[in-house]
Parts: structure tokens; sequence; C-alpha cells
């Protein structure tokens, strides 16, 4: 895919760029499959009970230092 920017014009001469733009996408991307397999990771590592017992601690704590 080439691209040509406007001519430019001028008294002596006129001059033309080409660029070229190389982009591809190798693999497949499933958008869902990445967030499931997130997700299961979450759950296998224990992150999960980390969240939970930060969100017991931090009320706890809210609980104490609330007036």
């Amino acid at each position: 895919m080439t691209f040509l920017p406007a001519k430019e014009t001028s008294t002596a001469s006129s001059v033309q760029y080409a660029v070229t733009v190389i982009a591809k996408i190798d693999k497949d991307v499933d958008v869902l499959a990445q967030m499931q397999d997130a997700f299961n990771n979450f759950i296998e590592s224990g992150q999960v009970w980390a969240l939970l017992i930060g969100f017991v601690l931090g009320y706890i704590f809210r609980s104490f230092t609330a007036y």
C-alpha cells in the first residue's frame, strides 16, 4: 500500500514523496479467549483470595476510621 501526499508545487520543481506502510498481524487475536485465560489464571493462582481478603480488611479499616 503506497500513500502519495499532495504534490508540492513551487516555481523551481515539483516534489512527490512516496511512503510505504507495512503492517501485518501474524497471529489470530481472540480477545474472549484471552480474557477467559486471564480470569482462569486469576482464580488458579489464588489472587481472588487476596482480593477478597483485601476487601474485608479495607472495610474493617474503614469502619474503624469513620466517625
